[in-house]
């Protein structure tokens, strides 16, 4: 008997990236080794992503499709998940698109390494004339270790297959406290690991993550860098690796003061040789001092 794959996918009124993902599935190649559905959790009320995926349906395509009214990435997350019924579940974001071997990556990579979790890159697409210090920054750039790695890299649900065993009887996989900022994939991920899941890495099972013109540019990048430090605390409290009280320690804050002026003045003193590294540096210790301001940076807030 095939194994069966669910793609879960949240969507949130991107109804031509997500026609754009839909057909790179239809022509996933599976090497007659499983069978694969698509789950759609549509995070609109107004049902933008509807439409799209009639169509999928339509070209002969296995799909299930639900509304998620309260936007929430965490709660479309999980109401994907709630539909999918296969062994096996994979997810990819709606911006992506699926390398024809995605799939058959993945899966040759769990069931050979007998992994619980296998994770792949999301390569990056520029727009023309984008600046190399854009392209070469570290928020586009991450890890790709070997296939079959165990660290050094990042997970994340833009690239990913898991066992639905490891969900049964869970009410909420993805932590709704992390619903409009994002880094609800971070803790999931965390969380999977500490129970003592064996998570891996795939190289070779590709997403293409086109970067759009408003987020190749200095201020996106800063205001990512921001975010990442203002949901610093938020990951670790959850993780109980830090204590409340301490977290919030005048010494602690006069700290990530002094690290943000220090990577700023390094760029001032030297913009070529520090240059973005420090840049990034410096927004990631705002943000965190912002969170000790009680400014909470939403990334998935109303829109």
């Amino acid at each position: 008997m095939k194994a069966q794959i669910d793609v879960c996918i949240a969507t949130y009124k991107r109804p031509e990236l997500l026609r754009r993902l839909l057909r790179s599935l239809a022509g996933q190649e599976t090497g007659e080794e499983f069978s694969f559905a698509v789950v759609v959790a549509d995070n609109d009320a107004e049902h933008s992503a509807e439409g799209v995926a009639r169509e999928f349906k339509d070209a002969g395509g296995k799909i299930t499709y639900a509304v998620e009214p309260e936007q929430s990435i965490s709660l479309a997350r999980n109401k994907s998940l709630s539909l999918a019924t296969a062994e096996y579940i994979a997810t990819i974001d709606d911006d992506t698109y699926a390398d024809r071997r995605w799939l058959l990556s993945l899966y040759r990579a769990i069931t050979s390494y007998n992994a619980d979790v296998v994770n792949g890159p999301a390569v990056r697409e520029f727009p023309p004339k984008t600046p190399d210090y854009i392209s070469e920054c570290p928020i586009f750039n991450r890890p790709n270790p070997p296939t079959g790695s165990t660290e050094k890299y990042i997970c994340a649900t833009v690239n990913s297959l898991f066992r639905r065993k490891l969900i049964e009887g869970v009410a909420a996989p993805f932590d709704p406290r992390f619903g409009r900022s994002g880094g609800e994939d971070t803790v999931f991920f965390y969380q999977l690991k500490k129970r003592g899941c064996r998570m891996i890495w795939c190289r070779e099972a590709l997403v293409f993550d086109p970067v759009p013109s408003s987020r190749a540019n200095l201020a996106w990048v800063l205001k990512r860098s921001f975010c990442y430090g203002n949901m610093h605390h938020r990951y670790y409290s959850n993780f109980g690796a830090i204590r409340g009280a301490q977290s919030r320690s005048s010494h602690i804050i006069i700290g990530r003061l002094g690290r943000a002026v220090f990577y700023l003045a390094g760029v001032a003193v030297n913009p070529k040789y520090y240059g973005m590294k420090f840049l990034l540096r410096a927004a990631y210790h705002f943000g965190i001092l912002a969170y000790h301001a009680n400014f909470r940076y939403d990334e998935y807030g109303a829109k």
